[in-house]
C-alpha cells in the first residue's frame, strides 16, 4: 500500500509491502509536483492509498486528480480521533487535532515504553506531551524556524487569531486556539526551549524527547536535553492505523 503525507511545504510518500518499506518519495510544491508524484506511483504494485493531508483547495484538487486516476475509490483518509492504537486524544474536540500531530503520537506510542514529548519541526513547530499509558496531555503550536508570523497565519487561515484562548496560558493546549503560541517576544527556538523546560516536569523523569520534521536537526542542537530524531514518525503512526 501507499502511505501519503501531504504537509504545508512538501509531499512525502512510502510504498510498503509485507510489513516493510519498499520505496519512498518526496518533493516540494514546486513546478509540476503532481506530475512527479504520478510518475512515482505509476509502476508501483499498490492497490490502496492511505492519505494524511492538510492541503489547501488548489493543491488538494491537483492531488485528488492524481490519486483518483491511480487508485479510484481505494483511498483511506486519515482523521484524528478520540482514541486509536491505545492513544487517547487530549483535545476537547479530538477531530480538531491536526492529523499529522495525531499520527506522530501514534508513532511515538509504538516507539517509547513510557512518557515522551513529541516535537515536529516543519512549517509549524508542534509540541505534544504523551503519557506512557497513552494519554495525550495537549501541546503547543509555534511558527516554524523559517516561517514568518504572516505565513503562520496563512497556514492556519481557519483560525480566528483574535480568539482570547491564543497564548492565554502557558499550559499545554487542549484546542488549536489554546495551543497556538504566537504573541511572545521570543523567537520560536527560544520559546520552544522554554516550553520544553517548563513542561517536562509534567512527565516522568525518564521521559524521552522525539523529533520529526525538516528542522529536527536544528532543534536537536538547540535543546538542553538529549532528543532522538525519528524522521518517519508520522508514517509510523499511519502504518499502525493501516496495519502495514
Amino acid at each position: 500500500m501507499i502511505l501519503l503525507d501531504c504537509g504545508n511545504s512538501s509531499v512525502k510518500a512510502q510504498y510498503r509491502a509485507h510489513g516493510r518499506l519498499q520505496a519512498s518519495f518526496a518533493t516540494r510544491y514546486r513546478g509540476d509536483w503532481s506530475a512527479r508524484l504520478a510518475d512515482w506511483l505509476r509502476d508501483l504494485p499498490a492497490s490502496h492509498c492511505w492519505l494524511a493531508s492538510v492541503l489547501d483547495a488548489g493543491r488538494g484538487q491537483a492531488l485528488d486528480a492524481v490519486l483518483g486516476a491511480r487508485f479510484g475509490d481505494a483511498i483511506t483518509h486519515c482523521r484524528s480521533a478520540a482514541e486509536a492504537c491505545g492513544v487517547v486524544s487530549g483535545y476537547d474536540e479530538p477531530g480538531q487535532l491536526g492529523v499529522d500531530r495525531w499520527l506522530a503520537l501514534l508513532g511515538a506510542a509504538a516507539l517509547v515504553d513510557g512518557d515522551c514529548l513529541v516535537i515536529d519541526a516543519g512549517s509549524a513547530i508542534t509540541i505534544d506531551l504523551l503519557r506512557g499509558d497513552g494519554r495525550h496531555l495537549g501541546g503547543a503550536i509555534l511558527p516554524g524556524i523559517h516561517t514568518s508570523p504572516q505565513r503562520f497565519r496563512q497556514i492556519f487561515a481557519h483560525i480566528d487569531f483574535d480568539d482570547p484562548r491564543i497564548a492565554a496560558s502557558d499550559a499545554p493546549g487542549s484546542s488549536t486556539e489554546a495551543a497556538i503560541q504566537l504573541d511572545y517576544p521570543l523567537d520560536s527556538i527560544r520559546r520552544l526551549r522554554e516550553l520544553v523546560t517548563d513542561w517536562l516536569p509534567r512527565l516522568d523523569p525518564g521521559a524521552q524527547i522525539l523529533l520529526a520534521g525538516g528542522d529536527a536537526p536544528r532543534v536537536q542542537r538547540e535543546l538542553v536535553r538529549d532528543a532522538r530524531i525519528v524522521p518517519d514518525l508520522v508514517f509510523l503512526g499511519m502504518a499502525r492505523l493501516a496495519g502495514a
